[in-house]
C-alpha cells in the first residue's frame, strides 16, 4: 500500500513539474500578493484537477480527448480566460503595506475561480492526466498492491497531494523572498509573466483556429 502511495504521489508531482499557465499565474500570484494568495490560488487548481484525474480513473477521459467539438471550447475559452489573467497580472500593483486580496472574503473565491477556471480549460492539463495517471493506472500498477478498484481513489488524492506540494513548495519559496526585492523588480516579473500568459492565450487560440480549419467539429 505504501508504495502504491508513494508512487502515485510522484506522479502528482511529475504532474506539476512542467512549467505552464498554472505555474506561472500561481508563481506570479506568490511572489507579488504573497502565499495565501498562491495557496487560493492553488485550492482552484486542484478542484480542476480532481475532475480531470477522475475522468481518467473511471475511463471517461478519453471521450473529451477525442471531440473536435470539447478540444475547440477549451482552446477558446482557455485562450480569453488566459489573455484575461495575462492583462490582469500586467496591471498588478506591488503594495507591501497593504493586506493580501486572500484575505477578503469575495477576493479569495475570485482567485480561487481564476485557478479553476484555469485549469479546466487548460488541454494541457487533461493530456498530462491521461498521459502520466493514465499509464499508472493501466500499466503501472503493480501485482502487489491492492486491487486497483479498491485504492484507486486513494491514489488520485494521493497524486493530488503530489501536485500540491510541489505547487505549494514553490508558492512558499517565492513568497518568502519577496520583500528581499525592490517592488519596481517585482512588478517587471508580474509583467513578464502576464506577456508569458498572453502568449499561452494566443497560441490556444491559434490552435483552435487550425483545428477548425483541419476538421468540421
Amino acid at each position: 500500500m505504501f508504495g502504491m502511495l508513494a508512487a502515485a504521489f510522484i506522479i502528482g508531482i511529475a504532474v506539476a513539474i512542467p512549467p505552464g499557465a498554472v505555474m506561472i499565474t500561481g508563481s506570479q500570484r506568490a511572489i507579488t500578493r504573497g502565499f495565501w494568495s498562491a495557496f487560493d490560488f492553488y485550492l482552484g487548481v486542484v478542484t480542476a484537477d480532481a475532475f480531470y484525474a477522475l475522468l481518467v480513473y473511471f475511463g471517461l477521459s478519453t471521450l473529451f480527448k477525442d471531440s473536435v467539438a470539447f478540444k475547440l471550447i477549451l482552446w477558446i475559452l482557455g485562450g480569453a480566460w488566459l489573455c484575461w489573467l495575462g492583462i490582469g497580472a500586467i496591471r498588478t500593483r506591488i503594495e507591501f503595506n497593504t493586506a493580501d486580496d486572500s484575505t477578503i472574503g469575495h477576493a479569495r473565491w475570485r482567485v480561487m475561480r481564476d485557478g479553476l477556471l484555469i485549469t479546466l480549460f487548460n488541454p494541457l492539463t487533461i493530456v498530462s492526466w491521461i498521459a502520466l495517471a493514465g499509464n499508472f493506472f493501466e500499466t503501472l500498477w503493480r501485482p502487489e498492491w491492492p486491487v486497483r478498484e479498491s485504492v484507486g481513489l486513494l491514489a488520485i488524492i494521493a497524486m493530488l497531494v503530489g501536485t500540491q506540494t510541489w505547487a505549494l513548495g514553490i508558492a512558499g519559496i517565492l513568497s518568502a523572498v519577496r520583500k528581499m526585492i525592490s517592488p519596481h523588480i517585482l512588478h517587471i516579473v508580474s509583467i513578464i509573466s502576464g506577456i508569458f500568459l498572453i502568449i499561452y492565450g494566443l497560441s490556444g487560440w491559434w490552435s483552435a483556429l487550425n483545428l477548425l480549419l483541419a476538421k468540421p467539429v
